[in-house]
């Protein structure tokens, strides 16, 4: 896909191999993703602005959750494995899911959730599984080394 993302990358990624992907992408420059959260009688989408060329991996979503793909192209890990997919396009992930995806043009993609909140914050405490935060091994050695 690029040189981040081996050419072996397999089509359904283990969670240990994105793991080890998410310590690569930390070592890039960081990409602004801005998001926009839109809410609606009983529905919450969250979208986000994906420049082309942006590797990345999504939260863990304890639901099924709804994704639309509304502008741009994008490869990125589906209930069927990595797919390239282009806009307009709508998917369903299963629960527990964890998404790859690497942008091949600037991206609009949403993920849609049935609820009545309106809070980010609890938003993200009902739907998203808590991870460890992904460091970079390049300033955990410098800090031991300072």
């Amino acid at each position: 896909m690029n040189d981040i993302v081996p050419a072996d990358f397999p089509l359904a990624p283990s969670y240990d191999r994105i793991k080890e992907l998410e310590q690569e992408i930390v070592k890039l420059p960081p990409v602004e993703t801005p998001v926009t959260h839109h809410f609606a009688h009983g529905v919450y989408g969250r979208e986000m602005f994906i420049p082309a060329g942006t590797v990345l991996t999504g939260k863990i979503h304890r639901y099924s959750t709804l994704n639309l793909l509304i502008e741009g192209e994008i490869t990125v890990t589906t209930p069927e494995g990595m797919k390239r997919i282009s806009a307009p396009a709508v998917f369903v992930s299963p629960p527990n899911c964890k998404k790859v995806g690497f942008a091949h043009t600037d991206v609009r993609w949403v993920n849609v959730h049935a609820t009545r909140m309106t809070d980010v914050a609890s938003i993200e405490q009902k739907f998203i599984v808590p991870e460890p935060p992904v460091t970079d091994d390049r300033l955990i050695d410098m800090e031991k080394s300072a």
